[in-house]
């Protein structure tokens, strides 16, 4: 979806919002679910985000595969977790090797982490190929737009 929304879905979003608004004031429950959150996320085109889901995906399959397969201060081990963290929070930070990205991968989007497991299937058939799993990130990377095309397994390293 481009940055510029078009008319048609900024008047569609305004209907959603006075929907809410409208059903605000009778509904007591601030946090309960309304019938127009559907309507704002087909109107944005955006994927339902599921909190449980996105935990369970992270503490019980992400972070307990990278613990496991990764060993600790290697320097592609960094590399790798710095392409999974872009991949989560489609943030490269300013100078490759060195900055702040200004987000947290624990919060990353539920389709995002779905992404990045099958990213670890797909590496799965070469456990041991720890650059592999490097090349397989930084296409995935790439392809999502979250880094420059020409970015280069070197420029991690």
């Amino acid at each position: 979806m481009s940055s510029a929304l078009s008319k048609d879905k900024l008047e569609q979003l305004e209907t959603a919002v006075d929907r809410i608004v409208k059903a605000r004031h009778i509904d007591e429950g601030l946090f309960d679910r309304s019938p127009a959150t559907d309507d704002i996320i087909r109107t944005m085109g955006l994927a339902e985000q599921d909190p449980e889901k996105s935990y369970k995906l992270y503490y019980g399959n992400i972070q307990k595969a990278l613990r496991k397969f990764l060993p600790p201060r290697k320097k592609t081990s960094q590399v790798a977790r710095e392409l999974v963290a872009i991949l989560l929070s489609h943030k490269e930070k300013e100078n490759v090797n060195s900055g702040r990205r200004g987000a947290d991968s624990r919060m990353a989007r539920t389709d995002d982490m779905v992404n990045l497991i099958d990213v670890l299937s797909e590496w799965s058939e070469t456990p041991e190929d720890i650059m592999r799993l490097i090349y397989i990130l930084l296409n995935k990377n790439k392809e999502l737009g979250y880094v420059p095309n020409d970015r280069r397994i070197s420029d991690y390293l």
